[in-house]
């Protein structure tokens, strides 16, 4: 399980969030997801089956994941999702634009970029992912196979690094959060890691007997937000 990526994207008056996670080991899949007004205008899904049989570190496959993220954000930057957007909604992405709240999505397979194939929008890439190289963004890592069940103790080991150098991030604040479909959001522990970036964090989670309840694992630093996600 690898942290993920949060970003709001403006372009021309519109704000695009878009979101890419780990599905992890038993689901390997890369997905980034483009949000407007809430609902979700397209994804793009990307295997590393392949990766984890080569053996590929995890952190290799954050790498894969930090640049399918900064591409996304590039072909929005590129006015590419413009179209179907006006396409869709019947608004543009003009100045003092409304977005109209309902938009389909377009799910764009593992062998398919989400961007066209064409030499402008290569260079524009290249030009993006030149100037965010030197963004120092925060890394976060579950140490182990650590196992989380409802109704038991849990114990995390996380690791916290800088993506630029790799470097420990001390003073990270780490919240675990559970939620659920049958009782409100509760706060299972807080902590923050330690100067080696590190952080162990031993808590209960509840057994509320029935629902489906997920543990949202949140990190905050000067470098950014991470979530992970964990279905009970």
């Amino acid at each position: 399980m690898i942290g993920g990526y949060n970003t709001d994207v403006r372009h021309q008056d519109v704000v695009f969030h878009v979101q890419t996670e780990d599905k992890g080991a038993g689901n390997p899949l890369i997905e980034s997801l483009v949000y407007v007004g809430g609902q979700v205008l397209a994804a793009k899904r990307a295997s590393y089956a392949e990766a984890l049989a080569d053996g590929q570190s995890a952190k290799a496959i954050a790498k894969m994941m930090e640049t399918q993220h900064r591409r996304v954000i590039a072909a929005i930057r590129a006015g590419k999702f413009s179209e179907k957007l006006q396409q869709l909604t019947g608004a543009t992405t003009t100045t003092n634009t409304a977005v109209a709240p309902t938009v389909a999505a377009e799910t764009v397979n593992s062998e398919t970029q989400v961007t066209e194939q064409d030499r402008t929008l290569d260079q524009v890439i290249l030009e993006y992912l030149t100037s965010e190289a030197s963004q120092e963004q925060l890394m976060v890592e579950v140490e182990g196979e650590p196992e989380l069940i409802s109704g038991r103790p849990a114990h995390l080991v996380l690791s916290s690094t800088s993506s630029k150098s790799g470097a420990p991030v001390e003073d990270v604040r780490f919240e675990v959060r559970m939620i659920s479909t049958v009782a409100e959001g509760k706060t299972l522990a807080k902590s923050r890691s330690d100067a080696e970036g590190k952080v162990a964090m031993l808590f209960e989670i509840p057994d509320l007997g029935g629902g489906t309840a997920a543990l949202i694992i949140t990190a905050e630093s000067d470098l950014g937000t991470v979530e992970l996600k964990h279905l009970l």
